[in-house]
């Protein structure tokens, strides 16, 4: 049985095709220290496109131990999301999201409950740049609707294996927040935002 399993976390501007290579692997970061890791593997077969993301976190406050466990299945077909399987145990807390696309709409089901969704929302998933262009996002985890809108933030640099690296900065702002800094391959270099009041940094390595 698939483990139900931090997201925030993490894209399609440029073309699904153009993405598909080695797995991308991120460090997770709380106030600087690392507490977990994310790997995102893409795979490409003619314009049929599968991502695969593992994220696990594990976080200790005073005596307490926090943990996150994620695992989906993402499948685009010509850049536009056709299949969607995650699952998510966030500090107990237990999740299982099935989505399919309905004809010209998606059919979501969290839990086993089928949720009405926007027929263009799309998954707060930041591998890639496509969410910048949608003003309706939902969790990974949960199916939260959250309603954005992005703003383009200019050129600056992320450090990536003790190198300055150029990068394109975006803002997202609304029911969710994010700061996001994408390379030249539109592949996610860095995010940051805020979770249970804690700065969480996922930096690729």
């Amino acid at each position: 049985m698939v483990l139900r399993l931090i997201a925030a976390l993490s894209i399609l501007l440029i073309p699904l095709s153009a993405l598909a290579g080695e797995p991308l692997s991120y460090v997770i970061l709380k106030e600087g220290e690392p507490i977990g890791h994310e790997t995102v593997a893409i795979t490409q077969d003619g314009d049929l496109t599968t991502v695969e993301v593992q994220t696990k976190t594990r976080v200790k406050v005073l005596f307490l131990d926090f943990h996150y466990d994620h695992r989906r299945i993402e499948t685009w077909r010509g850049g536009r999301l056709q299949q969607m399987v995650a699952d998510t145990d966030d500090d107990g807390a237990i999740h299982h999201i099935d989505l399919v696309r309905d004809g010209a709409g998606i059919r979501l089901t969290l839990d086993g409950v089928v949720k009405e969704m926007p027929a263009d929302a799309l998954p707060l998933s930041l591998w890639g740049k496509g969410i910048l262009e949608s003003p309706i996002l939902f969790g990974v985890s949960d199916a939260a609707i959250y309603h954005v809108a992005t703003q383009p933030m200019g050129v600056s640099t992320v450090v990536r294996r003790g190198a300055e690296v150029a990068a394109e900065r975006y803002r997202i702002a609304g029911d969710v927040e994010r700061d996001l800094w994408y390379g030249s391959d539109g592949r996610l270099l860095k995010t940051a935002f805020e979770r249970r009041g804690y700065p969480i940094e996922i930096v690729r390595e």
